[in-house]
């Protein structure tokens, strides 16, 4: 019960989802950054002991044009090396929704457990996607 009351009241990492440079181009790979972190230790002091927990997690990422990735258990970095990326087919604007879900396991006098999990969000609203076209001139 101890553990479960500080799980709920902890302030987990948010991601801070960032696709440079501003925009994405149809055809090309958009670079997820999430900016967050995929896991994270709490302690606090209890009239048991040490409480302890360590918190994994994992992103979700609803790209806005009906398409989903993950779960992603790292970090989405910038290009060429990101590993979250999405390849957008149309032009327009998406709301992206980066969802981390997080799990636990806690530790305190000896005895461990699993609590429920959690999760947190980060958005980017109104991402534009544009197309480039060549243009030959003489």
């Amino acid at each position: 019960m101890v553990a479960m009351r500080y799980w709920e009241q902890v302030p987990l990492p948010k991601p801070m989802p960032f696709i440079a440079p501003g925009r994405a181009i149809t055809g090309k790979l958009a670079y997820l950054e999430t900016r967050g972190e995929v896991e994270h230790t709490y302690t606090s002091s209890t009239i048991f002991g040490q409480l302890t927990i360590v918190a994994s997690g994992s992103y979700v990422v609803d790209w806005g044009d009906g398409s989903t990735s993950g779960p992603h258990a790292f970090e989405g970095r910038a290009w060429p090396n990101g590993g979250i990326t999405h390849d957008y087919l149309n032009v327009g604007t998406y709301d992206i929704v980066v969802t981390e879900r997080w799990t636990a396991r806690w530790a305190l006098g000896g005895e461990t457990g699993l609590l429920r999990t959690l999760q947190t969000t980060g958005r980017i609203d109104d991402f534009p996607v544009e197309q480039l076209q060549a243009v030959i001139g003489r």
